[in-house]
């Protein structure tokens, strides 16, 4: 090896000395699991960085492994990085296995709002046994977003995330939708946190002070 070589080898050496590793957690609301360790120079630096691991990493459930999760680190004390959950999504290639002949697939996209003023969107799918009708498909997302709204409207987000990903929620619009038609599965396949509550606030305010404005 030449000198410059070796030079450049100590030197990368050195930087990693200088890094410290930090512990990786998901939010209390998961039990605090550990979903990943990462190197940093500072803690500083570690803020607002995502990790994606999946739910079989937090539930040891191998039949989980589809569902992929993303947390952001809002936090760093001592060498443990506190993330708080940012969304997730089923991975395209279990959707796909999902699909049968002879049926339907029926999507809700929204955006909805928890108790306590987190915006989130949410993604529903829905398959059925048999061909729907476009009536059927219309009255199913009507209940779809009937019963995801009145469960945003009462639960607060750690609440309804929880719901959401432990598949409570999917199961209560199972229980509403095949009363339209026979489904054979419900999901929430995709999630994702669009604004906190101090951004929905400030969005508030504004709209308060435009409509004033207007009204003068």
């Amino acid at each position: 090896m030449s000198s410059r070589s070796r030079q450049s080898a100590t030197r990368t050496r050195d930087k990693w000395k200088e890094k410290t590793w930090y512990q990786i957690l998901a939010p209390d609301y998961f039990e605090n699991k550990e979903i990943g360790t990462t190197p940093s120079g500072s803690p500083e630096l570690l803020i607002g960085r995502t990790v994606q691991p999946t739910l079989y990493d937090i539930t040891g459930d191998f039949e989980k492994i589809h569902v992929k999760l993303r947390f952001k680190v809002l936090e760093v004390t001592g060498q443990q990085a506190l993330t708080s959950f940012y969304g997730h999504e089923w991975s395209s290639d279990y959707l796909r296995g999902l699909v049968r002949r002879g049926t339907s697939r029926i999507d809700w996209i929204g955006p909805i709002l928890t108790k306590d003023d987190y915006l989130m969107r949410i993604s529903v799918i829905v398959f059925t046994t048999t061909r729907a009708k476009t009536s059927q498909e219309h009255a199913a997302r009507k209940d779809i977003e009937k019963v995801i709204r009145a469960h945003a409207k009462k639960h607060n987000f750690d609440e309804l995330v929880t719901k959401v990903i432990m598949g409570d929620l999917a199961s209560e619009v199972f229980e509403e939708v095949k009363k339209i038609i026979p489904i054979r599965e419900c999901e929430i396949r995709k999630s994702k946190v669009l604004k906190g509550p101090e951004e929905v606030k400030t969005r508030r305010a504004r709209l308060r002070r435009g409509t004033t404005s207007e009204k003068e």
